[in-house]
C-alpha cells in the first residue's frame, strides 16, 4: 500500500515506521523544510517503552511537497486538529481520486472536517490509543500502544486499512459509526488537557487536590451532557471518575502542557471550545467549559 502520513509529528512518525518496516510505500509530508530536511538526513526512531514491541531505525522519506509522492492509497492525518483543512489543502496532490483519507487526530470534529473535503464515501475517521513523545524531527519515544477504533462510510477500504495496521503491531478496529468512540477517548481530552495547560502539571499531579478533581469532574459532566443531546450512545459508566482513575500514576505532561511549553498554539478550540459551541446549539450549560477554554485561550494569547 501507498501510504502519505500528513503531519510527521510523534503520531505521524510512530505510524509511518511501522508501516514502513511492514513493507508499505510511506512518505512523510511536513509544512517546514528544515524539519523534512533533518528526518531525511537522520531517518525516523522510534524508541519503545512498550513492553515486547521493538525500536526501530530506518529512513522513511520525507517532504513538504506532496506533488513529489503523487496519489496515494491512504492519506494518513495525524496533524494538529486546528490545522486540518490548511493541511489538506497544502497535500492535496497527494489525495487521488480513489484515496481512502484517515484521520485519528485530537478533537470532537475532524470527522465533519475530513466529509466536507473529500466527501462522505472516501473519509474515515476515529481515534488511537497509540502514544508517543516527539524528541526531536523524527525521533518519537513510543509511551503506548493501545487500539486504533475508526470507521466511515467504506467499509472495504477500512478493513484493508485495519488489517495494514494489525500486521505493522498497530492494533485496531473497524466500527460502523466511529462517532462514540471519538466521544470515549476525547472525553479524556476534555478534562485533562485544559486542567494540565492551566497548572502546568503531570496528569498525575492535576488530580492530588479534591479542588482539582471537582473540576476535572465538571468538564467531562458538562461533555456528556452534549454527547447525549448529540444523540451519541456513551457506555453507561462514570467517565468523569474514570477520566480522573486514568491520571492517576500517569507521570506525564499532557499534550496540550507540551505545546504551551513550547509556545505553541493547541487544540483547545477543537476540544473544550467545541464542546461549548456544541453546548450553544442544544441550550446547554457548560460553565466549566465556558471559562477554561476562554483561559487556556488567554494563556496562549501571553505568547503567540
Amino acid at each position: 500500500m501507498r501510504v502519505a502520513v500528513i503531519g510527521a509529528g510523534a503520531l505521524g512518525c510512530l505510524f509511518g515506521a511501522r508501516l514502513a518496516a511492514d513493507g508499505h510505500e510511506v512518505s512523510l509530508l511536513h509544512h517546514r523544510l528544515d524539519y523534512v530536511d533533518a528526518v531525511n538526513a537522520d531517518g525516523v526512531r522510534i524508541e519503545s517503552e512498550v513492553d515486547d514491541l521493538s525500536s526501530l531505525d530506518l529512513d522513511v522519506p520525507a517532504t513538504t511537497d506532496a506533488g513529489t509522492v503523487g496519489a496515494v492509497d491512504l492519506a494518513l492525518i495525524f496533524v494538529k486538529a486546528h490545522a486540518t483543512e490548511a493541511a489538506l489543502e497544502q497535500h492535496a496532490a497527494c489525495i487521488g481520486d480513489e484515496t481512502a483519507v484517515l484521520s485519528l487526530q485530537n478533537g470532537l470534529r475532524h470527522d465533519e472536517i475530513l466529509r466536507d473535503v473529500v466527501g462522505r464515501d472516501r473519509a474515515l475517521a476515529g481515534t488511537t490509543y497509540q502514544g508517543g513523545v516527539l524528541e526531536a524531527p523524527g525521533h518519537v519515544v513510543q509511551t503506548a500502544a493501545g487500539p486504533s477504533t475508526f470507521g466511515g462510510a467504506d467499509r472495504a477500504a477500512a478493513e484493508r486499512i485495519a488489517a495494514a495496521f494489525e500486521s505493522a503491531g498497530l492494533p485496531a478496529e473497524i466500527v460502523d459509526d466511529p462517532e462514540r468512540a471519538i466521544w470515549e477517548k476525547q472525553l479524556l481530552s476534555i478534562g485533562i488537557k485544559p486542567m494540565a495547560a492551566l497548572t502546568r502539571l503531570t496528569n498525575d499531579e492535576v488530580v492530588a487536590t479534591a479542588e482539582r478533581r471537582e473540576l476535572m469532574r465538571q468538564l467531562v459532566t458538562e461533555a456528556v451532557a452534549v454527547a447525549e443531546a448529540r444523540g451519541v450512545d456513551l457506555p453507561d459508566r462514570d467517565h468523569a471518575e474514570g477520566v480522573i482513575d486514568i491520571c492517576r500514576g500517569t507521570d506525564h505532561y499532557s499534550s496540550t502542557l507540551q505545546d504551551v511549553f513550547a509556545e505553541r498554539k493547541t487544540e483547545i478550540d477543537e476540544i473544550n471550545g467545541a464542546v461549548v459551541e456544541m453546548a450553544d446549539e442544544y441550550g446547554i450549560e457548560v460553565p466549566a467549559n465556558r471559562i477554561t477554554t476562554t483561559l487556556v485561550r488567554g494563556l496562549e494569547a501571553s505568547y503567540r
